[in-house]
């Protein structure tokens, strides 16, 4: 291992499956993932989810889940 470190984010949906009724209804909502990879290995995901209309309060948490994982990428490897 040489402890590359890489942040990686990623746009994308995530689907729930939530009780309706007499079954379960589907509901997609976009989000960012934000991808600490470690030697081209995937070590931790946070996602982030935003709306149509992103908020104060969703750009504030997608920076702070993107300072903590590019603060991660410049300390030290565990290994």
């Amino acid at each position: 291992m040489t402890g590359e470190r890489q942040v990686r984010l990623r746009l994308g949906t995530r689907a729930v499956s939530i009780p309706a009724g007499k079954g379960r209804e589907e509901v997609r909502y976009a989000g960012v993932s934000v991808l600490r990879v470690e030697d081209g290995d995937l070590v931790e995901q946070t996602w982030v989810p935003v709306g149509t209309a992103p908020t104060y309060a969703d750009d504030e948490a997608l920076i702070a889940a993107w300072h903590s994982a590019l603060r991660w990428s410049h300390s030290r490897s565990d290994a």
